[in-house]
């Protein structure tokens, strides 16, 4: 019995603490995540410029962690968000479809992308649709550092 208990804890207690870490402030889930992407994406640039050794497995998991993100985005700038220390610029609840748009873009060419690459060449095509879906978004909705 004693065990059984132990064992549910040790499924349980893991799913809480996620759920605890996805709490808390959009700006700083939002921010996590754009790091991971940045993570995701120089993991990928590094195999495509022959940096790294091409391996199609691990170039799937970016882009299946880039989709998953991506599908995240949207919650993730609720109103109100723009307040604080971001470089979310007040376009995005201004024109909110067209940035859920972009969102749901870059979702649909990252999960597309996982099933056509096959060698560095299919993954530097899969990028450049990938980062023109990054850039093009945080061209008309992120604050330039200065």
């Amino acid at each position: 019995m004693r065990k059984t208990v132990i064992a549910a804890l040790c499924m349980v207690v893991p799913g809480g603490i996620g759920v605890l870490a996805q709490s808390g402030d959009p700006i700083t889930q939002r921010q996590n995540l754009m790091k991971n992407n940045q993570e995701q994406v120089r993991a990928l640039t590094g195999m495509a410029r022959g940096q790294t050794p091409f391996n199609a497995a691990t170039a799937q998991t970016a882009l299946q962690r880039i989709a998953q993100n991506a599908q995240q985005i949207p919650a993730l700038f609720p109103p109100g968000s723009h307040q604080g220390k971001t470089a979310a610029l007040p376009a995005i609840w201004e024109r909110k479809a067209d940035f859920d748009a972009h969102a749901a873009k870059l979702q649909q060419d990252a999960t597309a992308a996982q099933g056509s690459i096959t060698d560095q060449a299919s993954l530097q095509a899969a990028i450049q649709r990938v980062g023109q879906n990054c850039g093009g978004c945080h061209e008309t909705y992120r604050r330039k550092e200065s």
